[in-house]
Order: structure tokens, then C-alpha cells, then sequence
């Protein structure tokens, strides 16, 4: 449907997915897992389109998107289906008649009953208009410009998961090619199962010939750039549509609890009679002979209670026209909100499962209408297609994106659990194989050719998101494992038989009839070279902190480099240890975090060498036991410091793939000197990690020539990327008092004991002046004790740890921060004063002396020298201007070159180029 010429604030894009894992043909009767299909039918796919039939023949201009799986797309086109299908119709009208009788008199129920019928009436009456065929209405529907119908993948496999490109392909174009033959054209959208994307997808969709896809609404918003209109006006991502779901609709209309289908009026889905009644009356009309639902429900939801009221229809059809124009009045006011930030009209798109009309939310249809002839009746708002929108709003913006998908928590965690962890492995051994196959010299004969052509089919039905998701709600769990174990053990025997070319004929004919969608599929997809080049390398990154668990600095860099890469297109693994009580992974802003099982705690320094051991041992069983589970592309094994020395040069040896190491600091640096033998322990464990490692990342030009002395590496292994900053905002406290504030930890190298030497001084022209230090560490009974020794106990505030929002208050309470490192290969802390806009004071040492330019973005001082730090503390609380000047420039400094950003970005270059070349044996 072409948009109006006339003008709109914005418009609304409907989109419904309808979708049901394929059932296996050829069976007598009706079984369990087929009445998925025909409550559907029954409840939803039939009353939508009666609906949307009826708002056609009166003229009504509406207009919405339609998603069909090629699974139901195959069932719904079954001739055998279709008749057992009506036949269950006649059993629920017979149902209805004997309720009749069974609630005559009753003034609540009998009316229920007299109207379930009617319903069922219309049902099986449209039914035989169609003739069995719902394709055909749907398609004169597009035909007339109401229905967009788009597909998705051949079985709607979850895309994120999937091992090879081939196999993620293989979904599309299958799905595709399906689509065309049932519907007589290809569509221009993609519904990504799910609404699972991960980086390079696009690509794969660009080369089918799709023009726009749909996200989740946190996998746009965290894109980079950010899009200026968030959800509301598409952008590109390789080149393709890209359209976001927006989070407030979906809200309004999926939440039970918050919702509108969770209104007391509505009819309670969870209370049927095939549960309430006396079992003999029940037992001719209910599947398999269990008790189940038989959409006979005779009380609405009324509340969280037990006790239920009657339902009433026609309250409950009130409450829906309401809920519609509240809808509706809500997406006027965000369109408006929102028409200057999209540079025009701004778009809201809705998608939902279909079957959540009528079937989870039985007024849904109706409340749908309604929505129709609301948004078609004019107003600031106007529905759309996203098709037809992007034909007169094409996106101009474009983006990179991390994975997401609309599953609870946003990431892949229903498809990846403890639940359902087991299947992956012989699904991507089957993927190999599959690919392995279709690569090989084409079969000699026609049998050859069958045979590769439903070892396929036993893949893609394997591969259907719907299994893993049933495990993971524990629903028909014995059902979904037998499935998975079916296709599973067929494909890998038509492997093994056509490997040694013995194909059992029988055996192969009995699963083309039974499993036999998809006639005229492809296997040639599977073969290598159908699709495009897939480059961002997997990330498996090794650190000993991680927040909430850190330190110091190291594990907030790990979290922010591994965030910046994610949205970059790259996945990151991060194998660290668990907080207490956290269970064993988890995704967090598209990192996958790998939590290995036991928490840190500080314990003397020989104790903790020995805990450095056992972390390594548990970081490389983990990760041995994550291989089989990555994505596609290649895999970079990157480890932080000398605690994830050993794991890193294990797995580089086993995996044989690429090590980078990052070196924070150095065991010598940070002593100023080996004084001890642990000390020199640790001092060769970073020897020997430097050696091992392919490349080297220092923070610092300082950084690079330490390791380079210390451990004789190359200056070309070395390469220098700065550490970098998230924007820190902070509300500034207006006081009169003069605050200096530290934050670190408190070891002896980081010179806090300069900083009280030089602040007792200080107080003789600032007596109002306070000193807070934030941070903890073994040196911080000392530092507490000298200030007690100087005079001055009462004006220093030892905190401890602070989080990073408890850091971002002091900063906004202080007047000045002061860093008076003795050693110091960057200063991370420093650049996060300067991004908040206060003044900063550090020592001219190591790092600092590189991101602080003396006089223009901060003052700096010889370290170890009190006097020479006094001079610069009373350089700027003496001089108010000064110190505001300092403090713009900074800002400016850290927003133009120690952005994540640009970490990232040199951080996956260097990763891309490691990917050229295999690794080398280093000594």
C-alpha cells in the first residue's frame, strides 16, 4: 500500500509473525503436537482474517505487515491436514451443542456457551468458503494494498547460534526460494526468528536480495553511530533496511502483568473445562485422550486470585475499543515527540507473534480492528507498510550493531542455557557435515541426490528455534528433545550411508514422507562459496576482573573494550571469575560473560599466586568446553596481564589460533625493581606471555619501551592503543569548601602518601580544605597512619571502594583531582576527572605525562615531590578561571581521542590483521 501524498506527523507499522514448527506428515488422526496448528486456526488465523476481510468489504483503508513461516506455510497448503482440520471442527461444534445443553438456565454460562458456538459457526463457515486454503484470501488481501506479507527463515532456525555461514544462508535462501513457489513472488522483508541478529546477517540477507530487516529496540539504540531518532526512522546496515521494534508498544500489548491483556475484564486463558469437567464428558473430544485445553473458558482473569468472576464478552469488547484508542492516543503523542529527531516523519513499529491475537489474548482481534479503524479514520498518525515507507523515507545513516534479539534479557540466553546447552555441539557437527557434503563432487545418481536433499531438510529441522526454546520453558520438554534426537540421529545416518555409499532406499523414502517439506530445495546452497565474507573475528578474552569484581582499573577496561567491540560487529567472550552467587553465564550489553566457579578473595600474596593457578586451570577448562559453541569466523584468544598468562598460551597451543596480550603494567615498573621471588615469578610469567603472544597491546608509548627493554620483544609486536573513557556526566555541588580528591588504589606506586605530605601543607593556606581518598589496598593502614602522624586525621576521608556512580558524586563535589603516581603505565582515573570537567593534577611519570599536557590540559608535577605538588594545588585553587580553563580543554581532549570508539575500532583492526596469517612458534 503506496503512502498517502498527504502530509503526516508520523505513521504506524503493524507487523504480525505467524509461525509453527513443522509436524510431521503422514499421520492418522490428530495428535498433541497438531493441535498447536488447529487452535491457531481456530482462535487466531481465522479471525484475523475475517477481520481484516470485513474491514476491506466496508471500504476501510488499513494496512499491515504479515510474517508466514514456510513451516506453516507448508502445513497450512496440506490437503491431509486440511481435512483432519475440519474434522476437529465438527468435534468442537459437537462440544458446543452439548454445553448448550449443559448450561441451559444458567445465566452466566449458557449465554458463554451460545456464543462459543455461534463463534465456531463462523469459523467452519469461512473455512469452506476458502476451501481449506487460507494462502489465496491472504494474497487478494495484498493484492488490494492492505497485507504486506514478508517470510522468514526455512525453519525458523535461530540465526545467532547457527556454527557456519553456509547452514545461516542456507536458512534464508531456502526460506526464500519456498516463499516464491507457494506465493508467486519474493518479498522484499526478512523477519529474523526471533528477532535474533548477529553482526554479518546482513550480509547474508543483502545477498538474497532482501531490502529491510527488524531488531530489537536495545540492538539499535547501542548501534554506533547512535541513531539520532532511536527506534523511530530505519538506517542501514550493510546496506540494508534496517527498522527497529519500538519497546513502548510492544509493552502495552505483550505484558500480562502491565499490559492490556492482563485487564480483570478479559477472559482467563489459564481456566478451560477440558480441566474443570468430569473426564467421560469430556473424553471423545479431547486429544489423545488427555485433558487439555478446548477453548471453552468461562471466566475472565478478575485479578490475582484463585477465585474467578464470569466472563462477559461484551464488557470484555468495551474494554478492548478503549484499550485501542489509548493505543492509539499514545502513538500520537510519540509520533509528535519524536517527528523532529527522525528528520521527518517518524515510524513506530509494532511486530507481534500472531498467535498472541485470539489465542493468548482472546479480545485481540477485536482490539486490532479497532486499532484499524482508528488509525485509518486520519489523524497526526497514518498506518503504513514498512515496504511502502521506505519507498518515500529511505534510511541515509549508516550504523553498526552487536547481537540482540527479543528473548528475555535481550541476547541469546533462552537459546543458550543450562537447559538447552547439550544441542549445540551435534547441531554444529551436523553443520560441518552438511557443508562438508554439499562441498564434495556432486552424487553420481538420482538416489545420491535425495539423500543430501533430506539430510538437509533433517538439518533445518533440527535446527528450528522453537526446540531450545521449548526447553527452556520446560513446556512439552519430552516432545522437543525427542525432535531434536530424531532429525539429529536421521541426518547423521544419511551421512554415514552416503559416505560409504550404502543408502538405504527404504529408510530414506520413509523419512521423504514424512518429513518431505520443501520439495525442490537446494542443497548446493550448503557448498561452500554462497555467501559473503564473513570478517569480525570472535573474541575470547581472559581477565581476572571484571565488573562489579574489580580492583582496580584493568577490569573496566576489559568491560568497555569488549562493549565497543560487540557493537562493532564483534562477539566477545569474557571467561572471568564469578561474583558471589552469579550463575555460570550471562549476556550483558551482547558480551558474553563466562563466570568460572569460585569467587575472589584477597588473600596474602603467595596465597594469591596459588589462586592465579587455579583461575588459569578453570579459565581453560571453560573455555575448551565453549569452543564447539562459537559463532562462525575465526577466533582470537586475548589475555590481560600475567594473571591469564597461562590459559592464553594453553589455548593458543590447542586451538592453534592467534594470542594477543595486553600488558597493563609490569611486575618491575610497578616495584621499581624485583626485590623478591615471587616478585620475580611474576616478573617471568609476563616474560614468558610476552614471548608466546603474536601481539602485544601497551597502553602507552611509556608502556611499549618498558616491556620492549624488559622482555627483548620487537617493536613491531608492540602496538600502542590508549586506554579510553565512557562520557562521565556529574551534577556539580556548589560549596565553598576547597576538596581534593584521589581515587586509586592504595599501593605504594600510586604516591597517595605524596598527596598528604603535600595536602598537610596545604591546609596552612586553606585551612577549610578537605582531602577524600576512595579506593583501598594494602597500603591504606599506612597512608591512614601518616595522616593521623601529620596533624591532620580529621580533614582526610578514607572511603574505600567506590562503585562507579559513587565515584561520578565526588567527582561532582570536588574541586580539584590529583593523581601522584610514582609509576604509571596510563592513568585511566585521570582521564575520567577530565571527561567530567574537573581540574586534574598528576605527576609527570610514565602514561600521565602522555594524556596531560602541563598548563594546557592540566597542571603536572616531579613525582615524589610534596612542594612541586603544593605549587600546582595552589596554581588552581587560587585562580577559579584558570582551573575552569584547564577543565574545558581536557574535555575536549578526552571526546576527541580517548573515546571507546576508537579503542575498538584500532583493537579490531589489529584482530583482522592477525587473521591474515596463522601464528608463529615464538621462543
Amino acid at each position: 500500500m503506496a503512502l498517502s501524498p498527504q502530509a503526516a506527523h508520523g505513521y504506524l507499522a503493524l507487523f504480525l509473525h505467524a509461525h509453527l514448527p513443522y509436524l510431521p506428515a503422514g499421520k492418522r488422526g490428530t495428535g498433541l503436537e497438531e493441535k498447536w496448528l488447529y487452535e491457531a486456526l481456530t482462535e487466531s488465523y481465522l479471525p484475523l482474517l475475517l477481520k481484516w476481510e470485513t474491514l476491506a468489504g466496508e471500504g476501510v483503508d488499513f494496512s499491515l505487515t504479515l510474517s508466514l513461516s514456510p513451516t506453516l506455510i507448508a502445513m497450512l497448503g496440506e490437503k491431509e491436514r486440511q481435512e483432519r482440520y475440519a474434522l476437529y471442527l465438527e468435534g468442537l461444534k459437537e462440544l458446543a451443542l452439548k454445553e448448550l445443553e449443559r448450561t441451559a438456565g444458567d445465566p452466566h454460562f449458557q449465554p458463554l456457551a451460545e456464543f462459543y458456538y455461534q463463534r465456531l459457526q463462523e469459523v467452519a463457515a469461512a473455512f469452506n468458503k476458502y476451501g481449506g486454503d487460507l494462502l489465496t484470501p491472504l494474497k487478494r488481501l495484498r493484492d488490494r494494498g492492505h497485507l504486506e506479507i514478508v517470510t522468514t527463515c526455512a525453519t525458523h532456525g535461530y540465526l545467532p547460534l547457527m556454527l557456519t555461514r553456509e547452514a545461516r544462508y542456507a536458512q534464508i535462501k531456502i526460506a526464500l526460494d519456498f516463499f516464491a513457489a507457494h506465493m508467486g513472488w519474493t518479498p522484499g522483508g526478512f523477519w529474523l526468528p526471533e528477532c535474533g541478529y548477529a553482526p554479518g546477517l546482513e550480509k547474508l540477507l543483502a545477498r538474497a536480495g532482501i531490502k529491510y530487516f527488524i531488531v530489537a529496540a536495545h540492538g539499535m539504540v547501542n548501534a554506533v553511530p547512535e541513531p539520532p531518532a532511536a527506534v523511530y526512522a530505519p538506517v542501514k546496515v550493510g546496506g540494508v533496511a534496517c527498522f527497529g521494534r519500538d519497546w513502548e508498544t510492544s509493552h502495552q500489548v505483550w505484558s500480562r502483568t502491565e499490559g492490556y491483556p492482563g485487564d480483570p475484564v478479559y477472559r482467563e486463558f489459564y481456566r478451560d473445562i477440558g480441566y474443570d469437567l468430569d473426564f467421560h464428558y469430556l473424553a471423545p473430544y479431547l486429544i489423545g485422550g488427555v485433558r487439555g485445553d478446548t477453548g471453552f473458558k468461562y471466566y475472565r482473569i478478575t485479578g490475582r486470585t484463585e477465585v474467578k468472576e464470569p466472563y462477559d464478552y461484551r464488557a470484555a469488547r468495551t474494554r478492548a475499543a478503549e484499550h485501542a484508542r489509548d493505543f492509539m492516543a499514545k502513538r500520537e503523542r510519540q509520533v509528535l515527540a519524536w517527528a523532529g529527531a527522525a528528520g521527518g516523519a517518524p515510524i513506530v513499529v509494532a511486530p507481534y507473534d500472531a498467535e498472541l491475537f485470539g489465542h493468548w489474548w482472546f479480545e485481540g482481534p477485536d482490539w486490532l480492528e479497532d486499532v484499524l479503524r482508528l488509525a485509518a479514520a486520519g489523524g497526526t498518525m497514518r498506518l503504513t507498510t514498512l515496504a511502502a515507507y521506505l519507498e518515500n523515507h529511505p534510511p541515509v545513516q549508516e550504523i553498526k550493531m552487536g547481537p540482540s534479539s527479543w528473548g528475555e534479557g535481550g541476547y541469546n540466553r533462552v537459546w543458550l542455557n543450562e537447559l538447552n546447552d547439550w544441542i549445540y555441539p551435534p547441531l554444529h557437527r551436523a553443520e560441518k557435515a552438511m557443508v562438508a557434503m554439499a562441498s564434495n563432487p556432486p552424487p553420481r545418481d538420482a538416489l545420491g541426490e535425495r539423500a543430501l536433499r533430506q539430510a538437509a531438510r533433517e538439518l533445518l529441522l533440527a535446527q528450528s528455534s522453537d526446540w531450545p526454546f521449548i526447553l527452556t520453558n520446560r513446556t512439552v520438554v519430552d516432545y522437543a528433545r525427542r525432535r531434536l534426537k530424531t532429525h539429529l540421529a536421521n541426518f547423521f545416518r544419511l551421512y554415514r550411508d552416503y559416505r560409504e555409499g550404502k543408502i538405504n532406499e527404504v529408510f530414506l523414502s520413509r523419512l521423504e514422507a514424512r518429513h518431505g517439506l520443501f520439495p525442490h530445495l537446494d542443497y548446493s546452497l550448503y557448498r561452500q562459496g554462497h555467501y559473503p565474507n564473513h570478517v569480525a573475528p570472535v573474541v575470547v578474552m581472559l581477565s581476572w576482573e571484571y565488573p562489579p569484581h574489580h580492583v582496580g582499573g584493568l577490569g573496566i577496561h576489559v568491560r568497555d573494550l569488549a562493549e565497543a567491540l560487540v557493537k562493532r560487529g564483534c562477539p566477545v567472550h569474557v571467561l572471568t571469575p564469578g561474583p558471589g552467587g552469579r550463575r555460570a553465564a550471562e549476556v550483558r550489553k551482547g558480551v558474553y560473560l563466562h563466570y568460572l566457579p569460585f569467587s575472589f578473595k584477597p588473600e596474602t600474596f603467595e596465597d594469591f599466586l596459588y589462586w592465579v593457578l587455579e583461575f588459569n586451570i578453570a579459565a581453560a577448562a571453560r573455555a575448551n568446553g565453549l569452543r564447539n559453541h562459537l559463532p562462525p569466523g575465526g577466533v582470537i584468544i586475548h589475555a590481560h596481564d600475567w594473571l591469564a598468562a597461562w590459559a592464553g598460551r594453553e589455548l593458543r597451543e590447542a586451538w592453534g589460533v592467534p594470542l594477543v596480550c595486553t600488558i597493563h603494567a609490569t611486575e618491575y615498573g610497578r616495584n621499581r625493581g624485583l626485590h623478591n621471588d615471587c616478585q620475580r615469578t611474576i616478573h617471568e610469567i609476563e616474560r614468558e606471555l610476552a614471548a608466546a603472544a603474536d601481539r602485544i597491546i601497551c597502553c602507552s608509548r611509556y608502556m611499549a619501551a618498558e616491556v620492549q627493554s624488559l622482555f627483548k620483544q620487537p617493536a613491531g609486536k608492540i602496538k600502542v592503543i590508549p586506554n579510553a573513557v565512557r562520557p562521565v556526566q556529574v551534577q556539580p555541588v556548589a560549596g565553598d569548601r576547597q576538596v581534593i580528591l584521589y581515587v586509586g588504589r592504595l599501593v605504594i606506586e600510586k604516591g597517595v602518601q605524596v598527596l598528604i605530605a603535600a595536602f598537610a601543607r596545604l591546609l596552612k593556606f586553606y585551612p577549610r580544605a578537605e582531602l577524600i581518598i576512595a579506593g583501598r589496598g594494602p597500603y591504606e593502614g599506612e597512608l591512614i597512619a601518616l595522616a593521623v602522624n601529620l596533624g591532620i586525621g580529621g580533614k582526610v576521608r578514607f572511603l574505600g571502594f567506590v562503585t562507579e556512580e559513587e565515584r561520578n558524586k565526588l567527582l561532582g563535589q570536588s574541586t580539584v583531582a590529583v593523581f601522584p603516581s610514582l609509576y604509571e603505565p596510563f592513568g585511566i582515573v585521570a582521564l575520567e576527572a577530565m571527561s567530567a570537567g574537573v581540574p586534574v593534577i598528576v605527576s609527570r611519570t610514565g602514561g600521565l605525562a602522555e594524556i596531560v599536557e602541563d598548563g594546557v590540559t592540566g597542571l603536572a608535577f616531579t613525582p615524589g615531590d610534596p612542594d612541586d605538588l603544593l605549587r600546582c594545588l595552589l596554581a588552581v585553587l587560587s585562580n577559579p578561571g584558570r582551573a575552569q580553563k584547564l577543565s574545558r580543554h581536557a574535555r575536549a581532549k578526552v571526546a576527541q581521542d580517548y573515546t571507546w570508539d576508537a579503542v575498538a575500532e584500532e583493537t579490531l583492526a589489529l584482530y583482522k590483521e592477525m587473521m591474515q596469517c596463522a601464528p608463529t612458534t615464538t621462543s
